[in-house]
């Protein structure tokens, strides 16, 4: 699968993000009566929808490398994430807003408490993937994008709400449209820090690409690798490392006994490596390109 393509998977689960949570949403709207009071019906809506929107960002990877078992871990995280991130985005919101009312600028007091939180939740949200990697790079990645996806999508919203305040396709197409927007930048600034993209030439993982978009990417046979290697002899369980210096890419053994090389030349230490390079790791094949 090309990273294009899992870009574009990505959006996708954005926008099925929205429509899922969206009669979600409109079912506790119709319990909004039993709420003890507005405080906490406000981050059970956030709490909800951060909930739907993490599991199903957190489910991209494994859907995109066909792992069970990252499927399973990362809409577990994702969906922890986006639980915390609801409930603090709406818990902010309603922190601005109580502040705003106390001065002269109450016209807009509403607004900007929704748009803080609809911001810190796409943050949250935007930050999953990162989080699910262990990669501070993607963290701060997810975190722009998330909160760039937040801050239009909450705006059109609630301008959606307000403006057809009856019609409940308004807030199916502002939902939707905020899912596809944190998923839209996010793809977007993953493809402008790329540092390039690794093919996998045979085997299993043939035609699948990696972009290098953190700072350190795993590949081997032990499942908690970032590129997970089954079925490829001479693989050790943490075979190879590829790190991000700068704007320099390098490979490096993650195993003593770890067979590498890079255009047919033994490995020692760090290689740097350039586009077009090809890199064999035990008996996986890989091409370093450009994006």
């Amino acid at each position: 699968m090309s990273v294009g393509l899992r870009r574009l998977i990505i959006i996708v689960l954005g926008v099925l993000a929205g429509v899922t949570a969206w009669p979600l949403l409109e079912l506790v709207l119709t319990f909004q009566t039993l709420f003890p009071g507005y405080f906490l019906f406000s981050i059970s809506q956030g709490g909800l929808f951060g909930f739907i929107l993490g599991l199903f960002f957190g489910s991209a990877e494994g859907l995109t490398s066909r792992n069970r078992g990252k499927i399973f871990r990362g809409m577990v995280t994702g969906a922890a994430v986006g639980l915390v991130g609801g409930i603090l985005g709406f818990t902010a919101g309603q922190g601005v807003l109580f502040f705003m009312l106390q001065q002269t600028v109450r016209d807009f007091a509403v607004p900007a408490a929704r748009g803080v939180g609809w911001a810190v939740l796409g943050l949250m949200v935007g930050m999953v993937e990162g989080i699910r990697a262990r990669s501070a790079r993607k963290c701060g990645l997810g975190a722009l994008g998330g909160v760039l996806g937040g801050l239009l999508g909450g705006t059109v919203l609630e301008f959606l709400r307000r403006r057809y305040p009856d019609l409940i396709y308004a807030r199916l197409a502002g939902l939707t449209l905020f899912g596809l927007l944190i998923a839209f930048f996010y793809a977007l600034l993953e493809r402008g820090f790329s540092h390039g993209v690794l093919r996998l030439l045979n085997g299993s993982l043939r035609g699948k690409e990696y972009s290098l978009s953190q700072n350190r990417l795993s590949l081997g046979s032990d499942p908690g690798n970032d590129i997970v290697a089954t079925g490829y002899k001479d693989m050790a369980p943490r075979h190879a490392q590829f790190l991000v210096k700068g704007r320099d890419v390098y490979v490096k053994k993650a195993a003593e006994s770890a067979r590498l090389l890079v255009n047919e030349e033994p490995v020692k230490g760090e290689r740097l490596l350039k586009f077009e390079d090809v890199i064999q790791i035990g008996s996986v094949k890989a091409f370093f390109k450009t994006e």
